[in-house]
């Protein structure tokens, strides 16, 4: 047994929003480590071009006071001195100032480093200044050029060479650093893949439990087919039956009406006849007589019309078309409206059900008429075609009130539907179609061999 639709809709949106909620969390964790990421990243790509500028700088500015020193050393001026000793202050300040901004290094190593290059700058900036001071100007030449190689140079060499020193390490953290971001990287493509393959885990398990309650679902609405297709088709005999047990019935009854009520008021009509003759001259007797005879009449034309409304003898004797003519002649005079019958290639007999159904159908049809239509005329056609019988009323009627269909299901009347069962049992179809100018009512009875069972 299927469980209740309320507790499988609940299920699959349980199922889904589960999907949804691990899709949405590893998402928002995803993008958000990658923005971290992303952030260190550019800090540290920032961080290290502004190492490596300061560096530079830190360079640049020792090659430009070894060459103001070497400038005042050749010329030997107390002028020249003293511009190279304010270009050397200069200098000297300027790297200063980058260093104040410098920020500083977590590694204790490049720490140590940067503390013995800042000493070295401060001894280097100080021997530039001494050797640029206006008393320095008289040395000779060779004591310049001595003061210039082993002082000047040699601390610039050391500079240059701690400077490459702490680039490298620069260099190498900035490395590290990028693996570890790497690292992450590969972290968060796992961590997607994971989330990704639960989902579609997720997504499959809910996929096969719709599959599964759908298939049996499926196989519920086959099995509840099945069993409305059992109960229409027992329903169709039972109908069937019933309409056959309905007209024999009938015809027993007409039958009856006929043989027995018939003859018996037949009998009593002689009766009276020969009893009118014998009675003389007594006038209230002849009178008496007389109205008993009439109302024998009358009751025997009653009792023969009403078998033949039943079912009509001639039907099975003479055929569908004389019965036809015969019974729209009794209805106008019931009724006062004008009939007219059209048959086409109705020389030859029909089938016994086709005959029945098709003369049901137009005594039903032609009652509503009387009944509902308020018209004044009718016209009935019945035409054989290689295959079908196609039986049509039709009135000048006021048609059907708003609300009625074209199927004959709203108001119709058991009349109606009984038709429309006779139809169907036989394979057969039934329309209605009402307008403002009347009613037309069509069936199509097949001339097969299951309906002339």
């Amino acid at each position: 047994m299927l469980p209740p639709l309320r507790t499988v809709r609940a299920a699959f949106l349980g199922g889904f929003m589960l999907i949804f909620t691990v899709w949405l969390t590893s998402t928002y964790y995803v993008t958000g480590r990658l923005a971290e990421a992303q952030a260190r990243s550019a800090s540290i790509y920032a961080q290290f071009l502004r190492d490596q500028e300061l560096l530079f700088t830190i360079s640049r500015q020792v090659l430009l006071g070894s060459v103001y020193v070497r400038d005042a050393l050749i010329e030997s001026a107390e002028q020249s001195a003293a511009v190279a000793h304010y270009q050397i202050r200069n200098l000297q300040a300027q790297v200063e100032r980058e260093l104040e901004h410098y920020e500083t290094i977590d590694s204790s190593v490049d720490a140590a480093a940067w503390r013995r290059l800042e000493k070295e700058l401060r001894d280097y900036w100080e021997t530039a200044a001494r050797l640029t001071a206006p008393e320095s100007a008289s040395r000779t030449w060779k004591a310049a050029s001595s003061l210039l190689h082993t002082q000047v140079i040699q601390q610039r060499e050391v500079i240059t060479q701690l400077s490459d020193e702490i680039r490298q390490m620069m260099a190498r953290d900035y490395l590290q650093e990028e693996k570890q971001l790497n690292d992450v990287h590969v972290q968060l493509r796992r961590r997607l893949w994971e989330t990704t393959a639960v989902a579609v885990i997720l997504g499959f398990g809910v996929a096969f439990l719709a599959t599964r309650y759908a298939a049996r679902l499926e196989a519920q609405i086959r099995e509840d087919h099945a069993e409305v297709a059992r109960n229409r088709g027992d329903l169709q005999r039972l109908s069937e039956r019933l309409v056959r047990v309905q007209e024999d019935e009938r015809r027993t009854v007409a039958r009856e009406l006929h043989d027995e009520i018939g003859q018996a008021l037949t009998a009593v009509k002689v009766e009276l006849a020969v009893a009118l003759r014998s009675v003389g001259a007594d006038r209230r007797a002849v009178a008496a007589l007389a109205e008993a005879r009439m109302v024998t009449e009358h009751a025997l034309s009653n009792v023969r019309d009403l078998s033949q409304l039943l079912r009509p003898a001639m039907l099975d004797d003479f055929g569908l078309p004389d019965t036809l003519k015969w019974y729209l002649r009794k209805f106008s005079d019931r009724t006062g409206i004008r009939t007219e019958l059209v048959d086409d290639r109705l020389s030859e007999r029909l089938p016994t059900d086709v005959e029945v159904s098709a003369y049901r159908a137009i005594q039903e049809g032609l009652t509503n008429v009387s009944r509902h239509a308020h018209a004044t005329s009718c016209r009935v056609f019945v035409q054989r075609l290689p295959s079908s019988l196609i039986v049509t009323v039709e009135d000048d009627g006021r048609g059907f009130r708003a609300g009625r269909d074209s199927t004959g299901d709203q108001g119709a009347g058991l009349g109606l539907v009984g038709i429309r069962e006779r139809a169907v049992n036989l394979g057969g179809t039934f329309r209605i179609e009402s307008g403002d100018k009347g009613t037309r009512l069509t069936i199509e009875f097949p001339l097969t061999a299951g309906a002339q069972a």
